[in-house]
C-alpha cells in the first residue's frame, strides 16, 4: 500500500505556479481607501432622523454699520433636533410588524391552498382568483407599513390605543404634509 503524503515537490498535472501555495502566517489587513467604501456604508453611517445631527448650520452674521444679525426666532426654530426618539421607533416598529406581517402571512398562505384545491382536489379554480387575493393581501401588507407608522403614538411619554385608531386621525395629516413637502410646523 502506498502511503499518502504531502510533498513539497511540484505537481507534474499543475503548472508551476500553481502546484505550491505559500499563504502568510498573519496576512496584512486590507483597508479600502475612502473613494473605494460602497455608497450604501457611507449612507449607513449617519441616516437622516435617527441621531443627531452632524452637519450644523452656519450661523449667520453680517455687519451693517456696526450692526450684527443672526437668525431670529423663527429660524431657531428650525434649526431644533428633528430625530426620531429611541422609543417611538420601536413602537412604528411593532405596529408594522403586525400591520404588514397579518396580511403578508394570509398573501403567502393562499398558495399552497390554491395549489392542493387546484392540483391534488382537481377543484376548477379560474387563474385569476389566485391573483386577485394575492393583489389584495400582499397590497393591504403595503398599506400596513404607513399605517404602523401613523397609528404609533408620536409622543415618547404616551403609549397610544390598543389600535392607534385616535393617533392615526391625528397623524395622516402631518404624514402628507411631510410627503409633500411642506413644513406644516405651526
Amino acid at each position: 500500500m502506498e502511503s499518502c503524503s504531502i510533498s513539497n515537490a511540484p505537481n507534474p498535472i499543475l503548472p508551476r505556479k500553481f502546484s505550491r501555495r505559500v499563504f502568510p502566517a498573519n496576512p496584512p489587513k486590507l483597508r479600502p481607501k475612502p473613494h473605494q467604501i460602497p455608497a450604501t456604508t457611507q449612507a449607513l453611517k449617519g441616516p437622516k432622523g435617527f441621531g443627531p445631527s452632524s452637519l450644523k448650520k452656519p450661523k449667520k452674521k453680517q455687519q451693517r454699520g456696526g450692526e450684527e444679525e443672526g437668525y431670529d426666532s423663527e429660524e431657531e426654530e428650525e434649526t431644533r433636533d428633528d430625530t426620531i426618539p429611541e422609543i417611538v421607533t420601536n413602537r412604528m416598529m411593532g405596529r408594522m410588524g403586525f400591520s404588514v406581517g397579518i396580511p403578508l402571512f394570509f398573501g403567502l398562505f393562499f398558495f399552497p391552498v390554491f395549489y392542493y384545491l387546484k392540483v391534488i382536489l382537481k377543484v376548477d379554480i379560474p387563474n385569476w382568483l389566485p391573483f386577485i387575493v394575492s393583489f389584495f393581501f400582499f397590497g393591504s401588507a403595503l398599506l400596513g407599513v404607513s399605517y404602523g407608522i401613523v397609528s404609533s403614538s408620536w409622543d415618547p411619554l404616551r403609549e397610544g390605543s390598543f389600535l392607534g385608531w385616535k393617533e392615526a386621525q391625528k397623524n395622516w395629516p402631518v404624514f402628507w404634509d411631510s410627503l409633500r413637502g411642506n413644513k406644516g410646523r405651526k
